[in-house]
């Protein structure tokens, strides 16, 4: 069975996973001003800035991003070589406005540049958004129930930080601005966890129990009524591949933005699936409301946070649904519960 073994990041709340998680259970927001304007109103926007050292944009920014995340996770594989290490990559989708140049030629050279080492040659980018780090995960499985690897590691990095992306959201009504409410807060982060097998060690581990996924036709621009089948079908398949009922869940850890579309999403598909003789609430968690809309590093991010909050004891409860999905039809969700040490 898959489990995440450790986790790396690099936020506006912090440029490593402990710090980031430590401002996360706070409740603390890394949400500023940002060095953009509203077309509309000509006011500031509100946003997520990591602050590097550096303002540019580009490939080499989004590699540090990542880099020092992906480095956390493999100090935590040691003594493995770095070397025999895959690394997965979710990265932006080819339709997002913006889209950084040269992302897909040479983000894995300069990641590869800053860790000092050669990338494992079974290394990829996965270009599909939020769902990218799905579809890494589902390769990790492979790599490692074939017995190519012990561990693979899934990242994600993302930035919504540059002038076209900014502005064509803002004509599309999808950012938050002060004329618009019913929208994200744009950020930026990396973001990784170490994957292995769940019998390879002694340590607490966050298993991943589940995985499913599905498609969803009312996307978030289109015209057709939403329904949550995707969201559904996917929450569902993780589910039963659990042996588990949502009233087993004791809460939800999300991609929730901001943005209406999501939380009716979110809601339509809890209703269909939660009973009545559940214990207590099913909790709805979203760090995207303290780290900005983070792309498709925020699957890495909510696995991290499960994990910290199974093993530091301010989870509601021992089984967690982190679902996601992209602005296309893509839906995704997984069920995680932590193995405690054996003795």
């Amino acid at each position: 069975m898959l489990a995440v073994f450790a986790s790396g990041m690099v936020t506006g709340l912090g440029f490593n996973a402990p710090a980031t998680l430590a401002a996360l259970r706070a409740g603390i927001s890394a949400v500023r001003r940002i060095p953009w304007f509203d077309l509309e109103t000509a006011e500031p926007l509100s946003g997520v800035k990591v602050p590097l050292p550096q303002w540019w944009e580009g490939v080499g920014k989004l590699a540090d991003l990542l880099a020092p995340a992906i480095d956390e996770c493999l100090v935590a594989a040691q003594p493995l070589p770095a070397e025999s290490i895959p690394v997965l990559i979710g990265i932006a989708s080819y339709e997002r406005p913006g889209r950084t140049e040269g992302l897909d030629d040479e983000l894995l050279d300069e990641i590869q540049h800053r860790l000092g080492h050669e990338l494992h040659p079974q290394s990829a980018l996965f270009p599909q958004d939020q769902f990218g780090c799905v579809q890494a995960l589902i390769r990790a499985h492979a790599l490692i129930t074939q017995g190519h690897t012990r561990y693979v590691i899934v990242g994600g990095v993302d930035s919504f930080l540059h002038a076209t992306t900014l502005h064509t959201y803002i004509r599309r009504r999808r950012l938050m601005t002060p004329t618009n409410s019913n929208g994200f807060f744009p950020g930026e982060a990396g973001a990784a966890v170490l994957i292995g097998d769940d019998a390879d060690t002694n340590n607490e581990v966050l298993r991943i129990l589940g995985i499913g996924i599905g498609e969803e036709p009312a996307t978030i621009e289109s015209t057709t009524p939403l329904r949550a089948v995707g969201l559904t079908q996917a929450l569902q398949q993780a589910l039963r591949s659990a042996g588990v009922a949502l009233k087993d869940v004791a809460y939800r850890i999300t991609d929730l933005s901001g943005e209406h579309y999501k939380f009716k999403e979110a809601a339509f598909a809890a209703s269909r699936l939660n009973s009545a003789d559940r214990d207590g609430t099913l909790d709805l968690w979203h760090p995207i409301e303290y780290l900005g809309q983070i792309g498709a590093a925020v699957l890495p991010c909510l696995l991290a946070q499960a994990m910290h909050a199974a093993q530091e004891g301010y989870a509601p409860g021992p089984l967690a649904a982190c679902h996601l999905g992209n602005d296309s039809q893509q839906r995704a969700a997984l069920i995680v519960g932590l193995r405690r040490r054996r003795p």
